[in-house]
């Protein structure tokens, strides 16, 4: 729970102008006296932008330390710059085999917990998976759940051109041209026996957020905090690609979770490999044009 000293207070309005919950309003009393009232404290989701923010230290609350707030430099980053470091990331799918220090893991991961969540409510979790052994396993499961979960059958038979058909009218060509190349790749592999890093390319390392099942928005946030990771990973002469096919292998197959250890109220929602990357990208490849409205 919040507190406000209103003697602290010099009614900025600063506090409400940054809580997404609307918990605090400006109020005129007795003699038209203005003041800032926690209006609305059940709506408050702990996220303690106000306390932050607060010029005077007029808000405080049992649940944080003042000294538990890090006082950050002022961004400095020419946006040029900015945008240099945002397309030198590509996906990396070629990794020395030495794994990064977990020192560099802890800092990576102090990113990703600052992401943003849906309301504030970081539940939001970590796998870190180290073993190769574990990875490799991991890796013949995945493979499995999506080859059966509809792949297999992109064969060109009679009767799989009836389901491409359905497919297609279902998902679209562009989704069944994506699925079409998912067949060949494991196909092809599986013929040349080569299925082994086909998903996390001989990574060292892979890193897997997870989230409640039932929160709508627990892709997006697993989505924001392995961006978060990326982007700290580049700086940090690292190299990371996501793993597209773990997320939807744990959705086909509830095995996929199990072998993770997750709770039956949780599901992978993101996933990346991470080490030093192989080689350098010097080039940043051309992109199609995308469909951009001004309203």
């Amino acid at each position: 729970m919040i507190t406000l000293n209103q003697e602290a207070c010099n009614l900025c309005l600063l506090c409400q102008a940054i809580c997404p919950n609307y918990v605090l309003s400006l109020k005129t009393g007795a003699e038209e006296k203005q003041k800032v009232e926690l209006t609305y404290p059940d709506q408050c989701c702990e996220c303690w932008q106000c306390v932050a923010i607060c010029p005077r230290d007029a808000l405080f609350s049992e649940g944080v330390r003042r000294g538990d707030f890090e006082q950050l430099a002022s961004i400095e980053i020419p946006a040029d710059a900015m945008r240099n470091v945002l397309l030198s990331r590509r996906s990396i799918r070629a990794y020395k085999p030495e794994a990064p220090p977990d020192a560099m893991i802890q800092r990576l991961l102090e990113a990703a917990t600052h992401a943003a969540t849906s309301s504030n409510g970081q539940t939001e979790g970590f796998l870190i998976i180290k073993d190769g052994k574990f990875l490799a396993e991991l890796e013949s499961m995945v493979i499995e759940a999506i080859w059966n979960a509809g792949l297999k059958y992109m064969e060109g038979r009679t009767l799989n051109k009836l389901i491409i058909k359905f497919l297609t009218k279902k998902y679209g060509t562009e989704m069944v041209k994506q699925y079409r190349a998912y067949f060949l790749i494991i196909k092809h592999r599986r013929e040349h026996d080569e299925l082994r890093g086909m998903i996390f390319r001989n990574a060292p390392l892979v890193i897997v957020a997870h989230g409640l099942k039932m929160n709508d928005l627990a892709q997006t946030n697993c989505a924001l905090a392995i961006r978060n990771m990326e982007m700290l990973a580049l700086t940090m002469g690292l190299g990371t690609s996501s793993v597209g096919f773990l997320t939807v292998a744990a959705r086909k197959s509830r095995k996929i979770n199990k072998f993770l250890g997750l709770p039956k109220d949780r599901t992978v929602f993101a996933s990346m490999m991470l080490g030093y990357p192989q080689y350098k990208i010097k080039k940043v490849p051309a992109r199609k044009p995308r469909d951009v409205r001004w309203v």
